[in-house]
């Protein structure tokens, strides 16, 4: 596995720094990761459900922390418990159960106190990850090297 370069490094902070919208610019910044083919070269760890597989990865650029959770979709009857309908018409893929995942900054979320974190979400559940665990989980990993991912 090859290491992180301190190009990588540098292209992130240059656009997170530009932006006016540091949410955007980390969603931006992850999915131009995912289109060429490094997330693998940055993952630090990995949230899994038994059955549906990845819900959220974890990478590590310089000294940020990123997750991003998959996309998912309720069942029908969660999906009427948990939303209502003008947030399924407007923040769904498709209108109505199918939920788009999102990219956070860790480090951010870990300045909102040790409660603060990001749910993991798929068709069985949904899992609150705290913004400090994840930091706490991955301190010492290597970026590219990830270990045992966390079921849930």
């Amino acid at each position: 596995m090859i290491a992180v370069t301190d190009d990588l490094v540098q292209w992130f902070r240059d656009l997170v720094d530009k932006s006016e919208d540091h949410k955007q610019a980390i969603h931006d910044a992850y999915q131009h990761l995912e289109n060429a083919g490094l997330i693998s070269r940055v993952t630090v760890h990995r949230y899994l459900c038994g059955k549906c597989g990845p819900r959220a990865t974890i990478i590590r650029i310089g000294d940020r922390t990123l997750a991003r959770t998959k996309d998912y979709k309720l069942s029908p009857g969660l999906n009427e418990q948990r939303t209502v309908e003008s947030a399924r018409r407007r923040r769904t893929l498709d209108g109505n159960r199918h939920w788009p995942g999102h990219t956070y900054d860790v480090d951010d979320l870990a300045d909102g106190g040790p409660t603060v974190g990001l749910d993991a979400s798929c068709r069985h559940g949904t899992a609150t990850i705290l913004a400090v665990d994840i930091l706490e989980v991955t301190k010492n990993v290597v970026p590219g090297h990830p270990g045992k991912p966390t079921l849930f």
